[in-house]
C-alpha cells in the first residue's frame, strides 16, 4: 500500500511523536466487520478484530480462518488505533477497501457465498425487529452511520423495505436515532432510523451488530430493495 509501518505500534504515522506506543490488548478481542472477495487464489474472507488497549482501541485485520495481516517483515501485526471502537474499525475497513481496489479484487456479496451466508443468516433468525414483517434480503452492502456529523463505516447483513441489520463491533443502544448512508451503485442514499435491538457479542456464529428500523424510507431505497432478487 506504500505506507511506512511503525515497528513499535504496528501502525502508520508521519512522525515518531505520533506513535501511540505498544498497542497491546487490555481486554477481549472481538470479531466485527468482514467481507468476502474474489482473488486469483480463490474466495478469501477478510475481517476486523477490535480490542481495547489502555485508554484507546485497536483494530487488526485477519484473513479467515487464522491469518493475521502483518507489517513488512512480519515482525508485528498491522494495527489501527482509534479513540472509539467504531473509529479503530473504520480505519481498518478503509485499509481493506483500498487493498481490494488496488489489486482489482471483486467483492463477493451474494447470498450463496459461504462466509456471507453464515454472517447474514441472522436475517432469518433474529432481525425481525429491524425489518418488521417485510421480506428481508441477504446483502452485504457498504453503509455509513452515526448520530451526528461523524459517520462510521460498516456493512449490512440484510435489508428490507422497513429496516436493515448493520454488522459493527460496537452497536449503538436500542432507542438511538441514527443517520444512515447506504452506498448503492447510483450513489449514496440517505436514511433515518432508530436502533431497535443490538447484539454486542457473537452468538452461535452470528455477528455483532444492530437492527435498525427505518423512518419513512425514501422511494429510491424501497425500489432498490424490491428489485433485489
Amino acid at each position: 500500500m506504500g505506507l511506512a509501518w511503525c515497528a513499535v505500534c504496528g501502525g502508520s504515522h508521519d512522525t515518531p511523536q505520533e506513535c501511540p506506543g505498544e498497542l497491546r490488548a487490555t481486554g477481549p478481542e472481538r470479531h466485527g466487520w468482514r467481507v468476502s472477495v474474489e482473488t486469483p487464489f480463490g474466495i478469501e474472507t477478510y475481517g476486523v478484530l477490535v480490542a481495547p488497549t489502555f485508554d484507546v482501541w485497536r483494530a487488526r485485520i485477519i484473513t479467515y480462518p487464522n491469518v493475521l495481516w502483518t507489517i513488512p517483515g512480519g515482525g508485528l501485526t498491522v494495527k489501527f488505533a482509534g479513540s472509539t471502537p467504531h473509529e479503530a474499525e473504520a480505519h481498518a475497513v478503509q485499509f481493506i477497501d483500498a487493498h481490494v481496489k488496488t489489486r482489482g479484487y471483486g467483492r463477493r456479496e451474494t447470498a450463496d457465498s459461504p462466509e456471507v451466508s453464515r454472517y447474514n443468516a441472522e436475517a432469518l433468525a433474529k432481525a425481525v425487529a429491524a425489518a418488521g414483517p417485510a421480506l428481508r434480503k441477504l446483502r452485504a452492502i457498504p453503509v455509513r452511520f452515526g448520530k451526528g456529523s461523524e459517520l462510521f463505516t460498516a456493512m449490512t447483513g440484510n435489508l428490507s423495505e422497513s429496516g436493515l441489520f448493520v454488522m459493527t463491533i460496537a452497536p449503538f443502544n436500542p432507542g438511538t436515532g441514527l443517520r444512515v448512508l447506504l452506498d448503492l451503485a447510483n450513489g449514496p442514499v440517505g436514511l433515518n432510523g432508530q436502533v431497535v435491538w443490538q447484539r454486542p457479542t457473537p452468538v452461535s456464529g452470528r455477528p455483532v451488530g444492530m437492527g435498525i428500523r427505518l423512518i419513512s424510507p425514501p422511494g429510491p431505497y424501497r425500489e432498490f430493495v424490491i428489485e433485489l432478487p
